[in-house]
């Protein structure tokens, strides 16, 4: 497993709210696509605007994994 501490505060935090681990997981799965579809349409627009761009969305993503991050407790996280 590569990140277990994340695993960790996942269930804690579904057992806390009365939430199966399932019910979590797909959430958090749900929402991965929701910003990796915005990171794609943030991206389109900006070749519509400037053609010559050169993002990617995976600069975009780790850009913004990069943040969450830095958050240093686990309220900071939800």
């Amino acid at each position: 497993m590569n990140n277990f501490s994340q695993w960790v505060r996942i269930a804690l935090r579904s057992y806390e709210n009365g939430e199966d681990l399932a019910t979590e997981t797909m959430r958090r799965i749900k929402w991965a696509k929701v910003a990796s579809i915005f990171a794609a349409t943030i991206i389109e627009k900006s070749i519509d605007m400037d053609e010559n761009y050169q993002g990617s969305i995976e600069e975009l993503i780790d850009k913004a994994m990069k943040e969450v991050q830095k958050q240093s407790t686990l309220r900071d996280f939800e």
